[in-house]
């Protein structure tokens, strides 16, 4: 049994480095951003259950243009977060704050999974590093 879920889980990991290498290169697809950084808040959708929290500080230079977050239960089978999409268009946008939620759609036992991902991003802009904040020009 133990095998079988290590056989699993590294299949996952060799599919999810797939589509980052087949994703097209985040520099490419925002030209203009500088740094990114996501902080992700993963929890059941009761307050009662156990929540996990980090940042994504994301290497710009060359990281996929794919957002594609795993769902932080460990017994959640074919689920995760694809907050690509909404991602992508807060950035082409040109927010610099931008946040979001989604829920995973995958199945622990019998049952939906249900984990909430609430997420922020924080983005920086060549704009944004060429002036002094409160720059307002002439």
């Amino acid at each position: 049994m133990i095998r079988r879920r290590q056989l699993e889980m590294q299949e996952r990991v060799r599919e999810r480095r797939e589509r980052e290498d087949a994703a097209p290169r985040l520099r490419k697809q925002v030209a203009e951003l500088v740094s990114l950084s996501i902080e992700v808040e993963d929890g059941s959708g009761s307050h009662l259950g156990a929540k996990t929290r980090y940042v994504r500080h994301v290497v710009v230079e060359r990281a996929p243009a794919l957002f594609q977050i795993p769902c932080s239960d460990s017994g959640c089978r074919d689920g995760g977060h694809d907050v690509t999409t909404p991602v992508m268009r807060a950035l082409h946008a040109g927010e610099s704050e931008f946040s979001g939620e989604d829920v995973c759609g995958g199945w622990r036992g019998g049952d939906h999974c249900g984990r909430v991902l609430h997420y922020v991003g924080h983005a920086t802009y060549r704009w944004d590093t060429a002036q002094p904040r409160g720059y307002e020009g002439s």
